[in-house]
């Protein structure tokens, strides 16, 4: 059977599960404010095909996502490169809330303020580093690099934006999924994009931990007439006081300062695991395959270490686009558009007498959200 075909199939199965458990999860929703348990059904709901399609066609998982064990060293350049890439995110993060909303950091809050911080970090931080990695880079783009490296770079980063459902995370996540997919590249192994994932995520975490609790204190030092901790934490969530110059001279500059430094040890860690020069070949071949080394069993298949058993050869055109991976991408900008142009309030209350349609419908629109991020 055609791998393409089935894994665009699985797009459009994960996009079409995502809606009916928004539907789940809006009933859910009425009745809790806590986005908690959304947020962890939703993130089951996005691996639970993935999962099917692996058990239906008897697949090892640790092989076709390319669970590979990194060395000490790697894992401390993967950790740093985490954090260097982090300014170019907040940068393209910040460029979006121009012109669309950022909601994200409200979920976010209300997760960390009603959880904990532990939870709230296994929750955001090491949930999807697990699942969206496995679904994004373990499975569409380990099979769409077997047609063409470049193309499933993209086409794998565009559909980990697009199914987010808003323009604002579409730009980053977009951005994330091409340094992530060539990241596998650079280590030939998933733990490392786990581990950027986690890292960013979890920083996200840690500093809406941290920053209530130091305006908190600012308050408490010089009054409220100078820090006043409520309209501060407003103002960090409210995309309106944002103008361009001001993204250049916050975001920009260290974005300018720490993506060269990140490339850098991205690099190091290509160079480390000795694919280098597979990594800039990727750049250059417009119709390249991979020439794969079969395992003993036949089903899945590996590289060699050694870059000298990679051989780039042109390949008869084979396109990444089905009638399946269509649709789904149709039904994600649809909802993209919905969620844009009706601006979705994601502030969830409990059902009130006389509007339970309406509240219903509202906190659909919002786990919609919720689950497409």
């Amino acid at each position: 059977m055609n791998k393409i075909a089935s894994v665009n199939r699985l797009f459009l199965i994960t996009v079409l599960i995502s809606i009916i458990g928004s539907f789940i999860n809006g009933y859910i929703s009425s009745y809790t404010d806590n986005y908690f348990i959304l947020l962890l059904i939703s993130q089951i709901m996005l691996v639970a095909p993935s999962l099917i399609y692996f058990i239906k066609d008897r697949i090892n998982i640790a092989n076709a996502i390319r669970v590979r064990p990194i060395h000490l060293s790697n894992v401390i350049l993967v950790i740093i490169f985490a954090f260097l890439i982090q300014p170019l995110m907040n940068f393209i993060n910040a460029l979006s809330m121009i012109f669309v909303q950022n909601t994200t950091s409200e979920v976010m809050f209300g997760i960390v303020e009603k959880n904990g911080f532990w939870l709230s970090l296994f929750l955001i931080g090491f949930v999807p580093a697990i699942l969206e990695e496995t679904v994004y880079r373990g499975v569409f783009y380990n099979e769409y690099r077997k047609v063409n490296p470049w193309k499933g770079i993209l086409l794998s980063a565009f559909l980990f934006g697009i199914i987010h459902g808003n323009l604002n995370q579409f730009s980053y996540a977009f951005a994330m999924g091409i340094v992530f997919a060539l990241l596998i590249e650079a280590t030939d192994s998933i733990l490392s994009t786990m581990i950027v994932h986690f890292v960013i995520n979890g920083t996200s975490v840690i500093l809406l931990e941290i920053y209530p609790r130091l305006l908190k204190y600012l308050e408490n030092v010089y009054g409220m007439e100078q820090y006043n901790a409520q309209d501060l934490m407003n103002q960090l969530q409210n995309s309106a006081t944002l103008n361009f110059a001001y993204i250049v001279q916050t975001y920009g500059i260290s974005a300018l300062i720490f993506t060269p430094l990140a490339f850098i040890v991205f690099r190091a860690i290509a160079k480390n695991t000795g694919r280098w020069d597979f990594v800039k070949n990727i750049f250059h071949a417009k119709e390249a395959a991979e020439r794969y080394q079969p395992m003993e069993d036949g089903m899945e298949y590996r590289h060699s270490a050694d870059f000298n058993h990679y051989v780039i050869t042109t390949s008869k055109k084979k396109s990444l686009f089905t009638t399946s991976l269509i649709a789904g991408i149709i039904i994600c900008v649809i909802m993209l558009i919905i969620n844009e142009l009706f601006a979705v309030d994601n502030s969830i209350q409990p059902l009130e007498d006389g509007n339970t349609l309406i509240i219903f419908l509202r906190n659909v629109m919002n786990s919609l959200y919720i689950s497409l991020t």
